[in-house]
């Protein structure tokens, strides 16, 4: 008898972690920006290629999506290194090499046109085996993407030990260039092709017991309020809930200095569940993580002559960030630490305990020790929006943390500028005290910046800093004060609608939030949450709790990671 009640207990403790399995599922889309070498010129993407090879958080999902694997030789690199990690993968969209490996191929006769002379640039990448994939070229396209193999990529994986399917549908749709798109118009011609990529998959007639999963770079702002209903409309996907740790944009023109400063931050890179294909009880969480490279390198390589304001040191591995995914029933550890965290600091000189302050646009040393020191945002090129690591030698910006329009200039004498496209981005932070790896509150540390004429230290004439001498021993030396740490936040509120369907959910892990105003909101402000319709309040979701030190230092690096870079 007890023999009988053990085999029954084994037997039901198995069902319920197969049942359980499908829970634990994480995926990735990432827009790589390895772009077709006649668009990029001398733009050092084989650095940067190899630093997305050290990047660990690209290791950490089940099934990572790539978009913009376009460029032969990094993405040859990024995906040969990738491969430990990820042993399944499709071959590249519309890469005539490897046309023979797909089980399908929709629309070849698309492909082979004279006029589409570039791949497609998606890749799906997979931990597990891909048992069926299919590439699929959109029959709709303008700009710049009429000479590109656009389309999608289907893959059928068998996820787990239990070899559960899982139907994952890769894309990058059209881009926004507003040039050779007169007829219809890029937001036209993104309809038409999800119509096509839902039709296809409709005609799968895949079981409502499968997961069915929709990625990549959709090029519709979330903020988009109408585009963006009209996207879940038409894929039948759940509406995007953004996990509390989350960053509200994968395009940020604010700090990444890869993106175009002209256009606002938006958010265009999604993973999406099918609604047809959806667990009961669940929450299907995206987390848009601000990830950097390992150290910094320069745009048009380290080779290239030394006075030349485009060779600008950057950290930043692409100009979109990367969309982890999963289950709130996830066991996975997923960091509850708040993003759009901003560092504030203040400088103090180290002998006499003055403080630095902007008089009149000018950066001044004070004369008093009573006086308040202007608060400054500190950045290494990179979003200054996490905890990380500021290494001694980066290059960083100097932003007015009262007015962060106002960047420090490329001048001899130290001014304060509007406009990013005036930022001095060769001043170099020194650590002096070597105290620690990384720069912390009172590090002695001091300035180096790059004019026309060479390198100079950073000391004050008549109280004005400047870059002023080549002697060290003249240099002005400084302590570094971390004065506070801000939340980018406002309270929940939705956008102003013109439809009244649906609920508004905002979902954050452990957290009820709502709202039921419909007043319009500033995207550039906005908590990271999901809103569908202004009604409902929903209630709190609870994640499940198992600690998983990849998926930690996914979120929440140390301080020897080869992913941490700023404060």
């Amino acid at each position: 008898m007890k023999r009988l009640f053990l085999l029954v207990f084994l037997i039901v403790c198995q069902t319920n972690d197969d049942d359980d399995d499908s829970y634990q599922i994480t995926l990735m889309s990432y827009n790589v920006m390895l772009l077709p070498s006649i668009l990029v010129f001398e733009r050092d993407q084989i650095t940067r290629a190899h630093l997305l090879t050290k990047a660990k958080f690209l290791r950490t999902s089940d099934i990572l999506c790539l978009q913009e694997v376009f460029q032969k030789r990094p993405s040859s690199i990024l995906l040969s290194a990738l491969a430990e990690t990820y042993p399944y993968s499709t071959p590249v969209l519309g890469d005539e090499d490897d046309k023979n490996e797909w089980n399908e191929i929709w629309n070849c006769h698309i492909s082979s046109s004279p006029l589409k002379f570039v791949s497609g640039g998606v890749t799906i990448l997979s931990k597990w085996p891909i048992a069926y994939a299919v590439e699929y070229f959109y029959k709709h396209a303008c700009s710049a993407h009429s000479f590109v193999r656009t389309g999608f990529v289907y893959a059928k994986i068998l996820y787990g030990h239990n070899k559960y399917p899982v139907h994952v549908f890769g894309t990058h749709l059209q881009p926004n260039d507003y040039r050779g798109c007169y007829l219809y118009g890029e937001d036209k011609i993104r309809e038409k092709q999800m119509h096509e990529l839902n039709s296809f998959l409709q005609a799968r007639n895949i079981s409502s017991n499968e997961l069915v999963f929709i990625l990549g770079d959709f090029n519709i702002n979330r903020y988009n309020v109408q585009q963006y209903e009209n996207m879940l409309e038409i894929l039948h996907v759940h509406g995007q809930y953004l996990h509390s740790s989350s960053i509200p944009f994968s395009w940020d023109s604010s700090f990444n200095a890869m993106t175009n400063s002209r256009h606002n931050n938006q958010l265009l890179d999604y993973v999406f569940l099918h609604k047809n294909h959806t667990p009961i009880n669940t929450h299907w969480f995206n987390l848009i993580t601000d990830r950097m490279a390992s150290k910094q390198w320069r745009l048009l390589g380290e080779n290239h002559s030394f006075y030349n304001t485009r060779n600008i040191p950057l950290i930043e591995l692409s100009d979109h960030y990367p969309v982890i995914s999963f289950f709130n029933l996830s066991r996975q550890q997923w960091s509850r630490r708040p993003s759009g965290v901003i560092t504030y600091v203040k400088f103090m000189t180290a002998d006499t305990n003055l403080p630095v302050i902007i008089v009149d646009r000018e950066l001044r040393i004070g004369t008093s020790i009573n006086q308040t020191g202007t608060l400054f945002i500190l950045t290494n090129n990179g979003t200054p929006r996490r905890h990380r690591c500021l290494r001694s030698e980066q290059h960083i910006l100097l932003i007015d943390a009262n007015k962060p329009e106002f960047y420090l200039s490329n001048e001899k004498l130290f001014r304060m500028k509007f406009g990013k496209e005036h930022a001095n981005r060769y001043l170099k932070i020194i650590q002096l005290d070597n105290l620690s790896n990384c720069i912390q509150t009172n590090s002695t540390i001091i300035f180096q910046s790059r004019l026309s004429t060479g390198y100079y230290y950073v000391n004050s004439q008549f109280s004005q800093l400047c870059s002023c001498t080549n002697d060290k021993k003249q240099v002005q030396r400084f302590r570094l004060i971390e004065v506070e740490l801000k939340r980018e936040l406002l309270a929940p509120t939705s956008i102003s609608r013109t439809t009244t369907d649906t609920a508004s959910k905002v979902v954050t892990t452990n957290v009820s939030i709502i709202n039921d105003s419909t007043a319009p909101v500033n995207p550039n402000n906005l908590l990271a949450c999901c809103f569908d319709k202004p009604r409902e309040i929903v209630s709190s979701v609870t994640t499940p709790v198992k600690e998983l030190n990849d998926y930690m230092e996914l979120i929440v690096p140390d301080e020897e990671s080869d992913d941490i870079l700023l404060f």
